[in-house]
């Protein structure tokens, strides 16, 4: 080691000179990472030559800057990668010099060193965006079905959350505990088990009901003394502190005997949960692991242990041991926006094979996914090469075919600007398209240089085709896709929605654009000419941010005549104050175009009082959006307010609508809105 490591060090010291040399005639980007084939070093099979010639073949110089009349100026074009074989680290040399080489740049730039906080559940990680066509509008519950299913992004691709429900039983996620209620009869709920999980490292946060199996998805938390420091003396904090393991774990449970679940398998990679989805008998999911770059970055690599930094995963299929992933089966690309492990599981609940493990180094945040593609996205901050001030977001895309479990990497490619979340990506017909705020930063919000575009890309994700400098001096907070045309909503201090055709994927070009007070957080196709907004009612102050909320805003667009989108109706919800999870999770929203009904949680104050309900409407294209009536679980004032009191979630099952907060499922007659029974959870 200590031969390799002198090697590598005059190996270095040529090669930081040759950086320097050529730092003075370009400006790098804080995304460049350098690169050096470690495993030739190390076997010191190439001579200082060769290994330099090597050094400098693996830099990456682009012109994210920011020139003398103070604009931006790094390429709108789109970067891709569409090799089918990535390089991997190969060892442990390689991966602490790709280590080295980001915290420096990082560190330069003067940002924190990134420790992902993909953990939201977003997909969790939010809004929507649809890959839906003209005719298939998916009304987030099968129409057929006497039960309402989680509202989706894309038909036939589910996405897991807290509460589920096949018509006889209720799953629902309560803090370390997962909730089995029977519904089969209408006037009685019981709780007919529960699987508990409070002695346990692990916790729950979603979950799907396939046939008779229950996949739950969350994370199992460790405190390690082991922080991969090899030096015996040391004071430093880091190594004292510690580090703590973090592990994305979904448990299949086989629901035969549903008042005794059983544990069939565990699977467990390690990183905080991102996102999943199922599509058919097959589910995917995905983790971020941080790398403790502090130690990288104090410490040579005779100090370091090498094992600590290798990321691990365990299957019960077939053993109860943790494996370590090697470096030379861990992928990594030439410009990774965060020093992360990102790994992909995927895995079928009929069969008895093991689970498809891929790990890459990099990151993810938002996910989407049609039947065939997942696509996810990263997005990272672009510096200003002389000050280091943020100049706002690029995304990488990253793009995996999905096939009965398989996992396999197809491309990748950068786009200027940030996203906003899943709904600002969508595939359609083989054309991935991508919608963007440019110029905004992390923490400058209404940056008046700031504006927005949509990328279309092809099936190696290679732009074909753009429309750039949407509503300047504003930001997307919602878009929503439907077959050819893209529905979407900027905001400063007006709405703006805009209706783009897609159908010439090489030419894309806005048809019309609708100004209204307000801005739309959610958007959601009613049917084919028809879309509902969600988000809020807002007034202009000009003495203030330029705009203050009034409450909650639903309005139905009709959207006949692209080139002219109106404002049918709206309803107004509470005041300012008055919040509801759908405005960020998707997940929250009940809608059946079949039974004429929309549902979600409302929250808000009142007399005093904290009030949670959940509000359900009819839809009538003529008279508007009808207020059905309003379900509260228990009286929540803010004396004796608690978030277990808190409705997040309002579903159905024959003609008995089930709202649920963590102490209570209270079962309603559909028609006539009164209880018929409820169920007090512990």
């Amino acid at each position: 080691m200590k031969d390799n490591k002198e090697f590598i060090k005059g190996v270095y010291e040529k090669y930081e000179q040759y950086k320097k040399d050529e730092n003075s005639k370009w400006k790098v980007s804080s995304q460049q990472v350098t690169g050096i084939n470690k495993k030739k070093v190390a076997q010191k099979v190439l001579s200082y030559a060769a290994a330099i010639t090597i050094a400098i073949s693996g830099v990456v110089v682009t012109n994210n800057y920011i020139n003398k009349n103070n604009e931006i100026s790094r390429p709108s074009e789109t970067k891709t990668s569409n090799k089918l074989t990535l390089k991997t680290v190969d060892n442990f040399e390689n991966f602490y010099e790709i280590a080295k080489e980001y915290t420096k740049t990082t560190n330069n730039n003067a940002r924190n060193l990134e420790y992902d906080d993909s953990l939201s559940i977003n997909d969790s990680d939010y809004s929507k965006s649809s890959s839906l066509s003209p005719g298939s509008i998916n009304q987030s519950t099968q129409e057929s079905s006497n039960y309402s299913k989680t509202n989706i992004q894309v038909e036939d691709v589910d996405e897991a959350d807290i509460v589920k429900t096949d018509g006889k039983y209720i799953y629902y996620v309560v803090g370390k505990k997962i909730i089995i209620a029977d519904i089969s009869k209408k006037d009685e709920l019981s709780q007919i088990s529960e699987i508990d999980f409070s002695t346990e490292k692990y916790t729950p946060s979603e979950l799907y009901i396939n046939k008779n199996k229950l996949i739950i998805l969350g994370n199992e938390n460790e405190y390690s003394y082991d922080t991969g420091i090899t030096v015996k003396e040391t004071t430093d904090s880091v190594y004292k502190k510690g580090i703590y393991k973090q592990k994305t774990v979904a448990k299949i449970y086989d629901l035969s005997n549903i008042e005794d679940p059983t544990k069939e398998r565990t699977i467990e990679i390690e990183g905080n949960y991102v996102s999943s989805r199922m599509i058919d008998n097959n589910i995917y999911f995905i983790g971020n692991k941080s790398v403790n770059t502090n130690n990288i970055a104090k410490y040579e690599i005779d100090d370091l242990d090498e094992d600590v930094y290798k990321p691990t995963y365990k299957d019960t299929l077939n053993s109860n041991s943790e494996k370590t992933i090697d470096f030379d089966k861990i992928y990594y690309f030439d410009n990774i926006e965060s020093l992360n492990y990102l790994t992909l599981a995927g895995f079928s609940i009929d069969n008895k094979k093991e689970a498809d493990i891929q790990t890459f180094l990099g990151a993810g945040e938002d996910v989407y996914s049609s039947n065939q593609n997942m696509y996810i996205a990263k997005q990272k901050n672009v510096y200003d090469a002389d000050t280091h001030k943020s100049l706002g977001y690029d995304t990488k895309i990253l793009k995996f075919n999905l096939n009965n479990g398989k996992i396999k990497f197809k491309a990748e490619a950068d786009v200027t600007g940030g996203i906003n979340n899943q709904f600002s990506m969508d595939e359609n017909n083989g054309y991935f398209r991508i919608a963007t705020t440019v110029g905004i930063s992390s923490w400058d919000i209404d940056n008046d240089s700031s504006s927005n575009s949509l990328y279309i890309l092809d099936e190696n994700l290679k732009e074909v085709g753009k429309v750039e400098g949407i509503a300047k001096g504003e930001k997307i907070y919602s878009v929503r896709y439907v077959g050819n045309k893209a529905y979407v909503v900027t905001f400063k201090t007006m709405d703006p929605l805009f209706v783009i055709d897609l159908s010439d994927v090489k030419k894309p070009k806005i048809l019309g654009e609708l100004k209204i007070p307000g801005y739309s957080t959610y958007l959601h196709p009613y049917d084919e000419t028809h879309l509902i907004g969600f988000g809020y009612d807002t007034k202009e102050n000009l003495s203030e941010d330029g705009y203050v909320q009034n409450g909650l805003k639903m309005s139905m667009f009709d959207i006949t005549n692209l080139n002219n989108p109106k404002e049918m109706f709206t309803v107004k919800i509470g005041k300012n104050g008055t919040t509801s999870p759908l405005t960020e999770d998707h997940k929250a929203l009940l809608f059946s175009k079949e039974k004429n009904i929309i549902a979600f949680p409302v929250n808000s104050y009142k007399n005093g009082k904290y009030v949670s309900k959940a509000q359900i409407y009819k839809i009538d294209l003529n008279k508007g959006f009808i207020l059905q009536g309003e379900i509260q679980n228990s009286e929540v004032s803010s004396k004796n307010y608690s978030y277990k009191k808190t409705i997040e979630r309002i579903i159905y099952s024959n003609d008995v609508y089930y709202t649920l907060s963590k102490n209570l499922i209270k079962a309603v007659d559909m028609e006539t809105l009164k209880e018929i029974t409820k169920l007090e959870i512990e």
